[in-house]
């Protein structure tokens, strides 16, 4: 639970967190940049996608990095903490409406040993967690200088002007 809130405040909340926040907005170096973090019963990877033109690259790599920094070595301020509780626990319900939702639902629930009252005590569980476990998991989880990356996208040549699709998975 620590990862999905460390995550949502990362690169999922608002207009995808602080990635969007600081690299499409802030910067204007990218159309979208969002994370996500998979796991099953063991550790998977923590991803960082953004649409960047190729010469913006490396720019957006090293503010994806900053931030990835940031949320390991500063705590995050409790504001932006209670928004991306409330966000994952007003969520729920959204997650819930389709028969792929539930079944989702109960498939973890079973998987990891929830119990049945998960979905009861799923607010009770968002909303315990602290600034300092965000940090804790991000410093064991996130390391900015340990990655591996993939770019996608035609090359210049086809196209007349250069697209890419930047992911990174953060090891």
């Amino acid at each position: 639970m620590d990862a999905v809130v460390c995550n949502t405040v990362l690169g999922v909340f608002g207009l995808m967190g602080r990635l969007g926040e600081k690299v499409r907005d802030e910067l204007g170096l990218a159309y979208y940049s969002y994370s996500r973090v998979e796991g099953g019963s063991g550790p998977g990877p923590w991803t960082v996608i953004a649409g960047v033109n190729p010469v913006n690259v490396p720019r957006a790599l090293e503010a994806i990095r900053g931030e990835i920094r940031r949320i390991r070595e500063e705590r995050v301020p409790p504001k932006e903490l209670a928004d991306s509780q409330a966000f994952l626990v007003g969520s729920l319900p959204l997650r819930l409406e389709t028969n792929e939702g539930v079944a989702t639902a109960i498939l973890d629930m079973e998987r990891y040993n929830l119990g049945l009252d998960y979905l009861q005590r799923y607010g009770d569980l968002i909303r315990e967690i602290t600034p300092e476990r965000i940090q804790a998991v991000a410093q064991r989880w996130l390391n900015p200088d340990a990655y591996v990356l993939a770019l996608a996208g035609p090359p210049e040549e086809e196209t007349g002007r250069g697209s890419t699709r930047m992911g990174a998975d953060f090891l």
